[in-house]
């Protein structure tokens, strides 16, 4: 059986995480970023919504729900 798991490209991890395709804007009502929890927003421009991202990047724990390691 042929291993193909080194045909895989590496993991990205973090480097997703400033992914510019988690963030939008809706006309008339402002920036909204993709979490795994769900949208957040609306923010009035993107930098708030980037500094929105991170924060809430670092401020999301394993500890706070057994359940969520697999989210960080």
């Amino acid at each position: 059986m042929d291993d193909f798991s080194n045909n895989l490209p590496p993991r990205a991890g973090e480097n997703h995480r400033g992914n510019p395709d988690r963030y939008f804007h809706v006309m008339t009502e402002g920036w909204f970023v993709y979490t795994r929890e769900g949208v957040r927003g609306p923010f009035v421009d993107r930098n708030l919504a980037c500094s929105f991202l991170q924060s809430h990047i670092t401020d999301v724990s394993p500890d706070d729900d057994p359940s969520s390691s697999w989210r960080l």
